[in-house]
């Protein structure tokens, strides 16, 4: 390559740099693909890790959640069993303490009756603080003895033992030991549940053991995919169970409340956390996996990456050079071939361009010639037709050398014209963005002319006028029938209205002259097709409006004497309208339409009458109504100004058939309306009666929520979902503190006992008083009576 070369190859002139540039962007395609596929194939096995230890976790909490309902299910039954309750509480002893040693045994009956039930359990055992008993499934022993058979080891002490069971308030897993039935001790699991304290201090606590090697089998399971390690954390943090046989902080020094995965360091290696939270309980799910896990599945794909883009690299630039000289060849001689062309070839950017400009300047001069010898034939042929149709043509000009002339060829001595007015011209032109007003107008006449001079020469020939907003169109017609030929120019005429409407938002209204033979009547038809166009304001816009239906029309509608809107019809729609039935209403206003416009078409000035009838018709119900200031025709008077500033039948009809439906909303809002308000009535006087009833027989033992439905023959749980929502305190709640009020009084007032006193104030049983006491009060009936004695 020569010195005149190099330079044009490195000067921005010449497309063999622009070649060169681009066979580069095409060699580092497949680099930036195999750098890609890494990128995903690393993150796909990264996933795919995520995705197989999220899953092991699941199926891990999904083990423990079901123990762990086990376990709440079983804690739930024994705080609501009376006779444990009883044993805990100990205020029945204080009154009967002979019964005790009897309610002790009877417990144990009833604890080997849940170790039945709950066979998934290991141990569970309730701690009695104030007898420092310890009640077991068939058995009782002292606390100090229970702890000596169960849990005696280095790792929680007496004393330990002890203060967990006597906490406030406290509910969680406790990590311990339990010597099982072979005097062997094994890691377990303890679900710890206090009771509340009583007069400051602790009452009690179930205790419920899940032995953790029902667990590790889990664990495990998840350690030997990932050779990680698993763990289970309660919500501090706390490590309660582990599969590591590795050190591990026993308590986590990371928030893991979010969930999901994170890096984690420790011990110079870096781990992949991810964590889990249980379904039914405060515990957490840990997996920790090393780093290095994903790398070393990722390294082969690093490799085999390597290779492609190397490969690539050599492979390509051979192709390169090849591709290159034997591409530009052609082109420089196709450049040498436009040498007469050298002032071009300064001026462009390279040979493309210079080739293109040469090509395009000679096709320029000869589109602009043709352009405006187009422009001055459509504006003579538009001026020549137009005093053609009008009647002032020259005669001097033989027509058939004028037609020669506009090339109007004509296929037989039969034609039509159409007749096309534009409406709403605006929408199209707001639509239309830089250009003139006058460049819009003219953009319009073309789309319009073009489109329908395509659809008529489908089986005729046409030609449009141009004449600002009524453009017409002269059909010469095929030999065909005189109904086919009337035919075609209706179905013209609906193709370009629809086609036009849906693709440029132009809008028309079509006429169409009579079908006429013989050139001469040609300003007869186009009268006829004004005059048909005339009747706009009578079948309204954007309609097809024939020159025979009309005078059919006319004629039909000057022997009709009035309009059919008879006393029954009015009262029928006054009452659709009173009950708000709007689809029965519209039924019957389109009836009464259909008989006056459809069957037996009225006049013009009737039309507009009848439809004012009408809306006095409307006016005349609201008014029945009763509405007063509130009538809907009061508050919006735009919707009568609206019906009688319409232009055609077609808008009247719409704003009255708008006017219609808001009367009908309105009518059927205030009964809705009556309707709420007498039900609201109704539950305000059930709610009293109810009230009423539980303040006359709240003492009485049996008064309970079924009964009060039975009372006012409702079901109980709707009676009692009613009172709750009127009221906002439900029944059973009601009944209880009229009862404990009337106790407080009697306690305070006659100074009687609280067996006494839960007995006239209508309990059944003492404890359930004691209960619901505390419940409403916050102190127990024999602390609120020593409050009174003192």
């Amino acid at each position: 390559m020569g010195t005149t070369q190099k330079k044009r190859w490195w000067g921005s002139r010449s497309v063999l740099l622009t070649w060169t540039l681009s066979y580069l962007a095409v060699l580092l395609l497949p680099v930036a693909l195999s750098s890609i596929v890494y990128y995903q194939s690393s993150r796909m096995l990264a996933d795919e890790i995520h995705l197989a230890n999220n899953s092991l976790l699941r199926q891990l909490r999904e083990l423990m959640d079901k123990q762990i309902e086990a376990v709440n299910r079983l804690d739930f039954e024994l705080n609501w069993n009376t006779k444990f309750r009883e044993l805990v509480d100990q205020h029945k002893y204080a009154i009967f303490p002979e019964e005790y040693m009897y309610d002790l045994y009877d417990a144990t009956k009833d604890m080997s009756l849940y170790q039945s039930a709950y066979g998934e359990t290991d141990l569970f055992y309730i701690y009695l603080a104030a007898r420092d008993t310890v009640l077991l499934p068939g058995v009782y022993r002292s606390a100090r003895f229970a702890y000596n058979e169960h849990h005696n080891s280095s790792m929680l002490s007496y004393e330990e033992w002890t203060d967990i069971l006597q906490r406030q308030k406290f509910k969680g897993f406790v990590p311990v030991k339990r010597n099982n039935e072979n005097g062997v001790s094994v890691d377990a699991l303890a679900y710890v549940s206090t009771y509340d304290y009583e007069e400051g201090k602790p009452s009690g606590a179930n205790v419920i053991l899940i032995d953790k090697s029902n667990i590790l089998t889990s664990l495990l399971n998840i350690e030997a995919f990932s050779k990680g390690h698993v763990l289970i954390a309660d919500a501090d943090n706390n490590v309660l169970v582990s599969s590591s046989s590795e050190e591990l902080p026993a308590r986590l020094p990371f928030d893991t409340q979010s969930g999901g995965m994170f890096i984690w360091e420790s011990g110079g290696r870096q781990y992949e956390v991810f964590s889990i939270q249980s379904a039914v309980s405060n515990l957490k799910y840990i997996s920790l996996v090393p780093s290095e896990v994903y790398w070393k599945k990722a390294e082969l794909v690093r490799k085999l990456t390597y290779i492609s883009i190397l490969a690539s690299l050599l492979g390509g630039g051979c192709l390169t050079y090849i591709f290159l000289r034997k591409n530009y060849n052609p082109l420089r001689k196709i450049v040498h071939a436009f040498n007469n062309k050298a002032a071009l070839r300064e001026k462009a950017a390279n040979e493309f361009h210079f080739i293109q400009q040469a090509v395009d300047s000679t096709l320029s001069d000869l589109d602009n010639m043709m352009l405006e010898m187009k422009k001055q034939h459509y504006s003579l042929r538009s001026g020549y037709m137009m005093k053609w149709f009008k009647g002032k043509r020259d005669h001097e000009l033989p027509l058939a050398e004028a037609l020669t002339a506009f090339d109007i060829r004509l296929l037989s001595a039969d034609f039509g014209i159409l007749l096309f007015y534009m409406e709403d011209v605006d929408i199209f032109l707001e639509r239309v963005q830089g250009k003139t007003a006058e460049e819009k107008l003219r953009l319009l006449h073309f789309i319009v002319r073009n489109v329908v001079e395509e659809l008529v020469n489908v089986r005729h020939r046409g030609y449009l006028v141009e004449n600002d907003d009524a453009m017409p169109c002269l059909v010469s017609l095929s030999g065909l029938s005189p109904e086919e030929q009337a035919g075609d120019l209706l179905q013209a005429a609906r193709s370009a209205q629809d086609f036009l409407a849906r693709t440029y938002s132009i809008y028309i209204t079509v006429s169409i002259s009579r079908v006429h033979s013989g050139l001469e009547h040609v300003p007869q038809a186009y009268q006829e097709a004004l005059e048909a166009m005339e009747y706009k304001l009578v079948m309204g816009k954007q309609e097809i409006l024939a020159y025979e239906d009309i005078q059919r029309y006319s004629i039909q509608a000057d022997t009709d004497s009035g309009y059919y809107y008879p006393l029954q019809s009015e009262q029928q729609l006054i009452n659709y309208v009173k009950v708000g039935d709007f689809p029965a209403a519209r039924a019957a206003l389109e009836d009464i339409l259909q008989m006056n416009f459809s069957a037996h078409p009225v006049k013009l000035p009737l039309a507009r009458c009848l439809i004012l009838d009408l809306a006095g018709t409307l006016i005349k119900s609201m008014g029945e109504l009763g509405a007063g200031r509130d009538n809907i025709l009061i508050q919006n008077p735009k919707i009568i100004d609206r019906l009688s500033s319409s232009e055609t039948l077609s808008e009247m009809q719409e704003q009255l058939e708008s006017m219609l439906g808001e009367v009908c909303d309105y009518a059927a809002a205030r009964r809705l309306q009556n309707v709420q308000e007498n039900r609201q009535r109704a539950l305000t006087e059930l709610i009293s009666e109810v009230s009423a009833f539980i303040d006359n027989h709240y003492t009485d033992p049996g008064l309970n929520v079924s009964l009060l439905g039975q009372q006012f023959d409702m079901k109980p749980t709707y009676l009692s979902r009613l009172f709750k929502e009127q009221s906002g305190e439900g029944l059973l709640d009601k009944i209880n503190k009229k009862r404990i009020d009337w106790s407080k009084q009697l306690i305070a007032d006659k100074r009687l006992t609280v067996q006494e006193a839960a007995e006239k104030s209508g309990f059944n049983d003492v404890g359930t008083y004691i209960r619901t006491f505390k419940k409403l009060e916050g102190i127990t009936p024999g602390k609120y009576k020593e409050t009174i004695d003192g």
